[in-house]
């Protein structure tokens, strides 16, 4: 059959226009709402919200023709062309279909994030195509057995509920399987583990080797054989992510940071970071007043900070507006342990004085009260140290560092040196 009458007869081409309406406008938001900026990886990673629907569309597709085959007895004509062959060439325009309506998703994020799908991510759209075969032949062969008229509508649930369910079910494993756990990817400072591109992989591999084995032999060995195909594939797409958690996410390599080292401190940010040399300008400028006042600054500002080194800028994004909260956050201590085990933290109430100290002596001005961070009383404290002197200042704030690191002593809210 030429292939302008197979696409101009397929099912694939009545079903497209509505998985293009469903992924453009029903996902479209939910896809490119929450997406990293200009990181390739994050591109691909959010259209697995279109995964579900085309694997449905796959497979409804794939039990149509299945359907229609039967229908029309053209296995019991004289062959011509072998079970496999017939199968392929009406699968492959579904298959295409179901690509599409992840391509059209691609094009989406792309254009949210102002980036390019990685290259170094491409085995995820691999996985996911593998996914949407798999589909497809399964569909098919669920197309072969249950009646004709019911079958599309039948394939369309269980292939919706075979790949979108395990993403709500435990153990984690089950979403890997079919590659359901890319939603996150990926932020600017994370990739995305190779387990979890292998396993889809092999499971979708496995299934469609199974699947040919099914239309392409007659009799209880060939079927024997498919399940033993089906049960190896899952079981060695089961072994790289059986401890896997529900983010398959790792560290990306730090070497692919930009470092800044025109003044000090030296300042390295993710190359995706907008405007380094305008966020090191005014790092610089802050940190020089952090400097005057007597506190210690690192002589290194990273997104992956080595011993030594200040954490800064780890998610890629870095607006003026919160440098100095940043930097304040370099100075603070972190909660310690033994807060998060006893419930105990006496010196809690100096946190939030102690941010809009350093804020203030970075910004060389008293912030504004900020919902979340310090309040008009938290401010009132900031202002009456500001008003002593340097030495005065600075032995406020390491009693309070000292406070904060602990879970024993008590904050020191009042202001030294002031009359009491």
């Amino acid at each position: 059959m030429r292939w302008r009458t197979l696409l101009r007869t397929s099912s694939a081409t009545a079903l497209l226009p509505f998985l293009l309406a469903y992924v453009v406008v029903l996902l479209g938001e939910g896809m490119t709402r929450f997406i990293t900026p200009h990181y390739g990886p994050a591109v691909i990673g959010r259209i697995v919200l279109a995964l579900a629907p085309a694997a449905a569309a796959c497979a409804a597709g794939g039990a149509w023709e299945a359907a229609r085959l039967r229908r029309g007895r053209v296995q019991e004509q004289a062959p011509v062309r072998s079970p496999l062959a017939i199968a392929a060439s009406v699968l492959l325009p579904v298959w295409g279909m179901g690509l599409a309506g992840l391509a059209a998703a691609l094009v989406l994020t792309s254009h949210a994030a102002g980036a390019l799908p990685a290259l170094s991510h491409l085995g995820m759209l691999a996985a996911l195509a593998g996914v949407l075969a798999a589909s497809s032949l399964w569909g098919y062969l669920l197309g072969r057995v249950v009646p004709g008229i019911a079958a599309a509508p039948i394939a369309m649930v269980v292939g919706f509920c075979a790949v979108g369910f395990p993403v709500s079910f435990d153990p984690p494993w089950l979403r890997h399987l079919v590659g359901q756990a890319y939603d996150g990817c990926c932020e600017v400072g994370t990739v995305i583990d190779p387990a979890a591109v292998w396993s889809p992989l092999v499971f979708a591999a496995g299934l469609c080797a199974a699947g040919v084995v099914v239309i392409q032999s007659v009799g209880r060995a060939p079927r024997a054989l498919a399940v033993g195909i089906a049960v190896v594939a899952s079981v060695a797409a089961f072994l790289p992510v059986r401890d896997m958690g529900y983010n398959p996410f790792m560290a990306r390599d730090s070497s692919e940071l930009v470092c800044d080292t025109d003044g000090t401190p030296k300042i390295c940010l993710w190359p995706e970071t907008p405007d380094r040399d305008g966020v090191g300008k005014l790092v610089r400028a802050r940190t020089v007043r952090l400097q005057q006042a007597g506190l210690p600054v690192a002589d290194t500002f990273s997104a992956v900070p080595h011993p030594g080194e200040a954490a800064f800028g780890s998610t890629g994004q870095v607006r003026p507006d919160n440098i100095p909260l940043r930097i304040a956050n370099t100075f603070m201590p972190g909660i310690p342990e033994c807060a998060r085990t006893t419930g105990k933290y006496p010196a809690s109430p100096a946190r939030s004085p102690l941010d809009g100290w350093l804020t203030a002596t970075a910004e060389g001005t008293v912030p504004p009260p900020a919902p979340g961070r310090f309040s008009a009383e938290d401010l009132a404290v900031v202002r009456q140290v500001l008003a002593r002197p340097r030495a005065d200042q600075l032995d406020w704030y390491e009693a309070n560092r000292k406070a904060l690191s602990g879970c024993t002593e008590p904050p020191r809210l009042d202001v030294p040196g002031a009359a009491r």
